[in-house]
């Protein structure tokens, strides 16, 4: 910190949340003013020279959302802007951060939160490469250029975060890509499937144990907590967390330290949490399958990607991405689509969403011979029968779904020398389906090799 004084002003209508913050940030070091009303408040931040403001959202007079509008209108006043919210303005944050707001403080929040946050608004430092990082969110349309603006604005602070979508819609990339332009970017980005984790050791794989802490437990282990010390921790489809296991969560991601199973001491980490799911969290609470306190914790700020049926303008980008880039793996002799496979990728409603569309475009460079895709190449494996799209000319009607499925498995059995089982994951299907499909359609297994 530069030996200078930083002078800090705090507006906030509570009394014990100025003199609270007043006190921590005087014993830092800091030069501390404050206000108790918005009109006040707005007053002192447009007169005085302030290195930092923290700004509650509900004041009397004039509310944080106006004030932070006035101030940052035309760029006038570059002074960062740490947002002071309650569980209940979780949405007002969300517009904060979009106004021009640094970070997201939520009540209450200890000292260590505080300074932490003070520090890294005062010594802000744009990662590099941050047009190549956001480059990975591929799509140019005007919902993927408003996402790529809020994972940017995001990304800065050390804010919680919650990522919620469909399944396929790229919610992991949206966490890698914050991690990448955060200021933690050069230490651990730890994902975690909580849907995979065995419920009665969850607690384990999340904390990490001790030898001798459980039957099996040989040796000493780390949690993912520990793994991400300093990084960013995705627990990804946070919802299939045990109720008991939610409590301990809860107050890890408050304290910052981690209850290691088997231990008699908490271990201190200091990790950013990115939570995502698919589910309706609200519902969950309600149903009373996931706490309201946790919710809160986590959903500071909420980013919600759209499935892939929202955003058609961005189809034909994202294939040509995928196309151009599993060509290249493959060596394939693939090189462009036809315009009746590019109507036909539009019009799909892909249930998938982008996870499908990118098995979509490997399928074709594995399977199809020639440089131009037709429709005949083009096969969908979707999550239910409605999904179905148009992959034959209707006009010449040549060629039948059956005919475009068989001829499909068949190229797949041949490129992995007829092995069901590596057949079976390429196509997203079980072993038992494909041989249920490979008797239906009459294939012949010319050089079975097994079930690899």
């Amino acid at each position: 910190m530069s030996s200078r004084k930083f002078r800090i002003l705090i507006i906030d209508d509570e009394e014990s949340i100025r003199d609270g913050c007043g006190q921590i940030l005087t014993r830092k070091g800091y030069h501390i003013e404050s206000a108790g009303d918005g009109i006040r408040g707005f007053e002192m931040a447009s007169g005085g020279s302030y290195d930092l403001i923290l700004l509650d959202i509900r004041l009397p007079g004039m509310d944080g959302l106006e004030i932070l509008r006035r101030l940052k209108n035309g760029g006038r006043n570059a002074t960062p802007v740490i947002i002071i919210t309650g569980f209940g303005t979780v949405e007002l944050a969300v517009k904060a951060m979009r106004s021009g707001a640094r970070d997201v403080l939520t009540k209450p929040f200890s000292s260590a939160e505080l300074t932490k946050a003070v520090k890294n608004a005062l010594n802000i430092e744009v990662p590099p490469q941050g047009e190549e990082t956001l480059s990975l969110l591929i799509g140019n349309s005007e919902y993927m250029r408003e996402l790529k603006d809020t994972v940017r604005r995001i990304a800065l602070t050390e804010s919680t975060v919650l990522i919620t979508g469909e399944s396929g819609t790229g919610k992991e990339l949206v966490a890698q890509t914050l991690h990448s332009l955060s200021r933690r970017r050069d230490n651990p980005f730890i994902p975690v499937d909580c849907s995979s984790l065995v419920e009665t050791l969850m607690e384990s794989e999340l904390f990490g144990h001790v030898k001798g802490a459980f039957s099996g437990a040989t040796e000493s282990r780390e949690g993912r907590f520990q793994m991400a010390d300093r990084g960013t921790l995705l627990l990804d489809e946070i919802s299939n967390i045990n109720i008991n296991v939610q409590a301990k969560l809860l107050r890890v991601i408050q304290e910052q330290e981690v209850p290691c199973v088997g231990a008699s001491r908490l271990e201190k980490v200091d990790v950013r949490l990115v939570a995502a799911t698919n589910k309706d969290l609200r519902a969950e609470v309600e149903g009373g399958r996931f706490r309201e306190d946790l919710f809160y914790r986590i959903s500071v700020v909420p980013i919600h990607i759209k499935p892939l049926r929202e955003h058609k303008g961005d189809i034909l980008t994202i294939s040509s991405y995928y196309l151009d880039f599993f060509r290249k793996k493959h060596e394939s002799s693939v090189r462009r689509l036809s315009e009746e496979v590019k109507k036909s990728l539009v019009s799909y409603n892909w249930p998938g969403n982008i996870r499908e569309l990118r098995n979509t475009m490997e399928r074709l460079c594995v399977l199809c011979d020639k440089e131009t895709v037709d429709l005949s190449d083009i096969l969908y494996y979707g999550q239910n029968e409605g999904a179905k799209a148009p992959v034959v000319d209707s006009f010449s009607g040549r060629i039948t779904l059956v005919d475009v499925e068989k001829e499909h498995i068949e190229k797949a059995l041949r490129h992995f020398g007829y092995k069901i089982g590596k057949t079976a994951r390429f196509l997203g299907i079980d072993r038992k389906t494909l041989r249920t499909k490979i008797k239906n359609y009459g294939i012949e297994l010319e050089k079975e090799a097994g079930e690899l």
